[in-house]
């Protein structure tokens, strides 16, 4: 019983208890004076007419007001304003109330502060995924992406967000196995070609979306975008590689084996027919040869086995040694060989032999392309955007524009057959070209018109913008 009566005493606020005696105090005084003299009531009404009003006024003062404050504060809380807070100079049952409210007021701003740099984080790993990634909920639409998707779309996430994804992406194969994933709840991977807005080919990856209320909803996906075309365009270059030079080497091969199997036959008897085959095989060995020393010398070049010499290059002396070795070539074609050097160029750093390598190339394509009568042309000189230039130009037959942007890959040949008819080699000379230009930190360019000719421009940093370069 004591027990009961201490948690009494320490639960129970005094405060409204003395309050309460008051009032009760008040309208026993007031009973007592109307069983006295009835006819003292309108005196007391009067009487305690000033009392009702002071209670009043202490009534709006200690309830009415503060309650008005916490009602006006927390409905601004629940529009979102929760850095207001309630202020109330009291110490009872209302001030505690108030002080709560601000409490939790707080922790709801530390919980939201604590989910947005969550959510901030979360957003910071998407973005610095190289990936485009997209989270679709049970229905198909648009949770949240990252900035790899919206540059793959060219929309922004606020414009993406609560879109249909297929109504989006508008892709068969994107739709179908969309559709499997969600159902299925099965990770999903496969290769689709999309067009945004160029044709590219992605893995994409569909994962579910487990234990996750994400849009409200449960069992989406997340969708992965792994763009591998370059990948596959390495993969084909490679086959193609792979396939040009057995093509390349299976030719000259198949021709010494059947002149080696003739000779064997019987056609040593013959001196003059058994030296014919004998030139027709050192031929041959011989185009093996340089094909096998072209593609070492490239795959040196390409893999930076070999590191070109850093020596004062004079373009000049270059493009006249280049020159006179091909004046007989051109002379007998009855092709112009015209230098167009610029005097005084200031010299290059660089490998004076790669760069003659470059050159030699060069000419001797425009010179193979050329028909009798053209004219080729070597001209040098100060590029408008700094270092120096080199152009070969010619009349000759041309490239065609779907060709252009290949010329400079391993064993490419605009035409084989005629390509073999002008004597060219196995499609190696520009890739060596373009290696060794790149090597010396410079860059080459193509400008050609089928029928007219074609113009090949080597640009070199000088010495100062190289060691800018660095």
């Amino acid at each position: 019983m004591r027990e009961l009566w201490r948690k009494l005493v320490r639960r129970v606020s005094w405060r409204p208890v003395a309050s309460y005696f008051f009032l009760v105090f008040i309208f026993f005084i007031a009973a007592r004076l109307y069983a006295v003299s009835p006819e003292n009531v309108p005196g007391a009404v009067l009487f305690s007419l000033p009392f009702a009003v002071a209670l009043a006024w202490v009534y709006y003062r200690k309830f009415q007001q503060p309650l008005e404050q916490i009602n006006a504060i927390t409905r601004q809380m629940a529009q979102g304003q929760l850095n207001k807070e309630i202020r109330i100079l009291s110490n009872d049952e209302i001030a505690e109330l108030a002080h709560n409210i601000n409490a939790l007021a707080g922790r709801l701003r530390e919980t939201i502060s604590d989910i947005t740099d969550e959510k901030n984080r979360m957003q910071a790993i998407l973005n610095s995924m190289s990936d485009g990634v997209i989270a679709v909920c049970r229905g198909g639409r648009i949770i949240t992406v990252n900035h790899v998707v919206e540059q793959i779309l060219n929309q922004r996430q606020e414009d993406l967000v609560g879109k249909d994804l297929v109504g989006v992406l508008r892709h068969y194969d994107f739709d179908r196995l969309l559709k499997i994933a969600l159902q299925s709840q099965e990770e999903i991977s496969e290769e689709i070609q999309l067009l945004v807005p160029e044709v590219r080919i992605y893995r994409v990856t569909f994962t579910p979306l487990l234990g996750s209320d994400l849009g409200g909803d449960r069992g989406g996906v997340v969708v992965v975008l792994r763009d591998v075309t370059e990948r596959r365009q390495v993969e084909q270059m490679r086959s193609e590689f792979i396939a040009n030079v057995s093509h390349e080497l299976r030719t000259p091969l198949t021709s010494i084996s059947g002149f080696l199997e003739t000779l064997l036959d019987g056609a040593l008897e013959d001196r003059e027919l058994a030296r014919h085959f004998l030139q027709i095989i050192s031929d041959e060995t011989r185009r093996i040869t340089r094909l096998l020393d072209d593609l070492f010398a490239l795959s040196n070049i390409e893999y930076r086995r070999v590191t070109p010499r850093r020596d004062n290059v004079h373009l000049d002396d270059v493009v006249e040694r280049v020159r006179e070795i091909f004046l007989p070539q051109a002379q007998e074609k009855n092709i112009r060989l015209v230098n167009n050097m610029q005097h005084d160029l200031p010299p290059v750093v660089g490998d004076s032999d790669m760069l003659t390598r470059v050159l030699i190339n060069l000419v001797d394509n425009a010179i193979k392309y050329t028909p009798e009568g053209g004219t080729v042309s070597i001209k040098g000189g100060l590029a408008d955007a700094g270092g120096v230039f080199i152009s070969v130009s010619d009349t000759g037959i041309g490239i065609p524009a779907d060709s252009l942007p290949r010329v400079f890959e391993r064993l490419y040949r605009v035409d084989r057959a005629r390509a073999r008819g002008n004597g060219s080699g196995y499609g190696l000379g520009l890739a060596i070209v373009k290696h060794i230009v790149e090597l010396h930190r410079g860059r080459i360019e193509v400008q050609s018109t089928p029928g007219v000719g074609s113009t090949f421009t080597v640009f070199l940093p000088l010495p100062e913008e190289q060691k800018q370069l660095h």
